[in-house]
């Protein structure tokens, strides 16, 4: 690369759906000046995002022997990503995800590319997955990281649980918070189409394992009659499931699929409580979100959520698959409309710091050490 040249930056990342590691790695491509980027991702994928990064002058291309855990496909993927990054000279790959994580680091490292970033968006192990998995992921992770010049997490806790499984050493590290356009969700419009009554609880995400749903359903179960309703917000493989799981259980009048939505930030300001009832995550880009619309959140004290709630500030946090948690802390929020203005005065206020501009700026600082 000459001094003339942009660096050319390579993102990969398992799968271009709509969610919150899609939405930061876009956010990165299309905010940073000065670098010539691609993104590539695996075989599930979102025709409207690709669209939305080559319509902003980013390139895409597709690998679909990248898949969602799928060890059948991984050694091809490796090879056959390796040749192309050979091919391509790219100055920095930049990873996302577990999957894609993995097997672009691998790729990159038989490429010879000179410089390697790996973005951590969520702890893989969890107690609701097999433990041969997640003994699997981290020997894969533990050897990923010896070819990888810095490890992006969202939270310092992210680093610090995994420094103390033996992935990679403290110098490789760099914690960027996951940011938001704060301006989106403050001047948001209420939706007036949302189904139910408030106050409203909310949950967004994508209907996949590990998000809780279940915990969410027990609870609201558990509380009985209460004045107002629950919408979750999202689309994926659980769709159907939950739909009939909101059906057996007779909560049909009070808890509400609304699919995908893409206003999300109407959504938010029509609502009152954000409830996350995750078995994994990373910094959720949705609690920042909500934080930005003045709402408290009910969230399990994983990962970087602390970093995010303040324990009876600007919100709770529980433990993961505690419905009676969630239960209490969701009735008293409910109840008590004083408690929600002051919790999402606080949050509003610690938002502050979580912003698209300062994420972007944090993320060039990473570059910037490996093209000057």
């Amino acid at each position: 690369m000459t001094g003339s040249e942009c660096p050319r930056v390579f993102h990969l990342i398992t799968r271009l759906l709509k969610g919150g590691a899609e939405a930061k790695t876009i956010a990165t491509v299309r905010g940073l000046d000065g670098y010539e980027f691609t993104v590539g991702y695996g075989a599930e994928y979102d025709p409207e995002q690709v669209d939305l990064l080559e319509q902003a002058g980013v390139a895409t291309k597709g690998f679909p022997l990248i898949r969602h855990y799928n060890p059948v496909t991984s050694v091809p993927a490796v090879l056959s990503l390796a040749r192309y990054l050979r091919r391509e000279e790219f100055d920095i790959v930049h990873t996302h995800s577990t999957e894609a994580g993995i097997i672009g680091r691998f790729a990159a490292a038989l490429a010879g590319v000179p410089n390697v970033v790996h973005t951590v968006h969520g702890v893989p192990f969890a107690d609701d997955r097999n433990d041969s998995l997640n003994r699997f992921v981290l020997a894969c992770e533990r050897q990923a990281a010896n070819y990888t010049d810095r490890i992006v997490t969202n939270a310092d806790v992210i680093a610090d649980d995994y420094l103390a499984r033996g992935i990679g050493t403290r110098d490789q590290y760099t914690t960027v918070y996951s940011g938001v356009d704060l301006d989106a969700f403050a001047d948001a419009e209420p939706a007036d189409d949302l189904p139910g009554e408030r106050p409203r609880v909310v949950m967004v995400g994508r209907l996949a394992d590990g998000k809780g749903h279940g915990v969410l359903l027990d609870a609201v179960e558990s509380i009985g009659d209460f004045e107002g309703s629950v919408c979750i917000v999202g689309d994926g493989p659980l769709f159907d499931s939950l739909e009939g799981e909101i059906a057996d259980r007779g909560l049909g009048d009070r808890v509400f699929l609304t699919g995908f939505r893409d206003d999300v930030p109407r959504v938010l300001a029509a609502s009152d409580i954000l409830a996350l009832p995750s078995f994994r995550e990373g910094t959720p880009r949705v609690i920042t979100e909500a934080m930005a619309s003045g709402l408290p959140v009910v969230a399990t004290d994983i990962a970087g959520i602390p970093e995010q709630i303040e324990d009876g500030e600007n919100g709770f946090l529980i433990p993961t698959g505690d419905s009676g948690a969630l239960e209490t802390r969701m009735g008293e929020l409910v109840e008590d409309s004083g408690l929600r203005e002051r919790m999402g005065a606080r949050g509003l206020k610690r938002a502050e710091r979580l912003s698209v501009a300062t994420m972007v700026d944090e993320l060039d600082e990473v570059y910037q050490d490996f093209v000057v």
